[in-house]
């Protein structure tokens, strides 16, 4: 691990140890968005940059890009094959419906590739990455329900994409892992396609401003000032009467087993384990564990990183094998 430089006056907390290849993603982070004054110009960066972040794909895997139609809306997604099918009677593979994060404001389908793609690539699944509404154009309100949509739309087009829809995960990272996470919640309240597991990555499940760990934060890019922004948008654009925060939520029973994976050095690391806690105290059997040296987002860094991309293989096999377990006749 090495220590990730200091900028002089951009960081007053002691710097944490790195894993290898993390500061180069950190240069580039802080490259990628120093010039940029507008939201619009931000999210443009951040598109147009994320070919730096992203893998070679295998030669076999096929992408494309869909929508799913509503009324008066599309919403977009980018779909992952890991094999491109050339015969629709192959054995139906499992699938994850992804949600990147972003602080809700940011982040697309572009610039979250990479996570996307390993996914699909170590854990054989088919992946669709959901482009929702963002803040505060939109409310959050809106953006749950756009993947809660996608959720639905996934399973009921399970036989046009050789998907056994018995076996569809969530997952997300970051801000994407709450909206999994109540992905998973409006499907068990609705009576909607419950989901085989839940994949969340160092997850926002608390959105409260003023927790101590926010305060002390050493991430280099997870400052406290980015952490009570998106705090900040998520709560002028909430609905008083929709879902709350996981860990404010009353009822954590009956949702699907959850992968969580947290970062040493993010300030959102306890209220992951306080989650992991919350769920198991509700009957959830849920995996638990923390990624030395690494830092909030570390996933999109798998290719600057050797260490955050067996990161990211090992968390795809973690997931396989749920979509694997007690599988059902394909669909």
């Amino acid at each position: 691990m090495k220590a990730l430089p200091t900028i002089p006056g951009t960081q007053l907390a002691p710097t944490p140890m790195l894993a290898e290849g993390l500061e180069l993603y950190v240069d580039l982070m802080r490259a990628a968005g120093g010039q940029a004054r507008t939201l619009s110009s931000q999210r443009l960066r951040a598109d147009a940059t994320a070919g730096e972040l992203q893998c070679l794909l295998p030669r076999a895997m096929k992408t494309f890009t869909t929508f799913i139609v509503r009324e008066g809306q599309e919403i977009a997604l980018k779909v992952y094959l890991p094999e491109a099918r050339q015969r629709r009677e192959q054995t139906a593979q499992p699938a994850i419906c992804y949600f990147h994060g972003g602080g809700f404001s940011f982040g697309s389908i572009e610039s979250f590739d990479v996570i996307a793609a390993g996914l699909a690539e170590h854990s054989g699944a088919v992946v669709a990455s959901v482009q929702y509404r963002r803040l505060p154009e939109n409310s959050y309100r809106s953006a749950q329900e756009d993947c809660y949509a996608a959720l639905v739309w996934l399973h009921e087009h399970a036989a046009d994409l050789g998907i056994d829809s018995s076996r569809i995960a969530v997952a997300g990272d970051s801000v994407g892992a709450l909206l999994a996470t109540i992905s998973a919640a409006m499907a068990r309240d609705l009576g909607g396609p419950r989901p085989v597991c839940q994949l969340l990555l160092y997850g926002a499940f608390a959105l409260q401003a003023g927790r101590r760990a926010y305060a002390a934060s050493v991430d280099p890019l997870l400052t406290p000032q980015r952490i009570d922004s998106f705090i900040g948008v998520y709560h002028r654009t909430q609905d008083a009467a929709f879902y709350p925060a996981p860990l404010a939520m009353n009822d954590l029973s009956r949702l699907p087993p959850a992968i969580i994976v947290a970062a040493e050095h993010d300030p959102l690391r306890e209220e992951g384990l306080e989650y992991a806690s919350r769920l198991r105290a509700s009957g959830v059997p849920v995996e638990w564990s923390v990624a030395a040296g690494m830092i909030h987002g570390f996933l999109r860094a798998a290719k600057l990183s050797p260490a955050a991309n067996r990161q990211l293989i090992d968390i795809a096999h973690r997931t396989r094998t749920q979509l694997w377990a007690n599988a059902t006749s394909s669909s």
